[in-house]
């Protein structure tokens, strides 16, 4: 499969939505996303192979004290279910991982979101590192 990685542009909210399942659309849903693809220090790519986009990965970055540096987060990796094993998600980590490196971030964090997720980052280099905790704070739903 020809795949091209390329950053999203405003004009991907629609065919994203549809691709992500989004349960609902709204204006205010609308101005995040025009805000995610305007911000230079959030990390947003497509897939796109054959002019569909095939999946989508979105990586943020914060300072880190503790280790002197930036620290880049995983924050999505979807792949159209139907392009699924045809390597779209490795490229698309492999494109994240290099794109991190070059903002020189000290390490790249990813919360697999199940077995194949796991395996995936496995066989990127990743390992289980410290345990996490959540904590949710009651945001306005979208």
């Amino acid at each position: 499969m020809d795949v091209r990685i390329r950053r999203v542009r405003r004009t991907d909210h629609d065919p994203l939505a549809r691709l992500l399942g989004w349960s609902e659309v709204s204006p205010r849903t609308k101005r995040m996303f025009r805000r995610l693809v305007a911000d230079l220090a959030y990390d947003f790519y497509v897939a796109e192979s054959e002019g569909t986009i095939a999946g989508v990965v979105a990586v943020s970055y914060v300072r880190s004290l503790s280790l002197g540096g930036q620290r880049a987060t995983l924050e999505e990796l979807f792949v159209d279910p139907r392009t699924r094993r045809a390597g779209v998600g490795a490229k698309l980590l492999a494109f994240a991982i290099e794109r991190a490196a070059q903002r020189d971030a000290r390490e790249l964090v990813a919360v697999p979101g199940d077995e194949a997720g796991e395996a995936l980052l496995a066989g990127a280099g990743f390992a289980p590192g410290a345990r996490r905790h959540l904590r949710a704070l009651g945001g306005k739903s979208a």
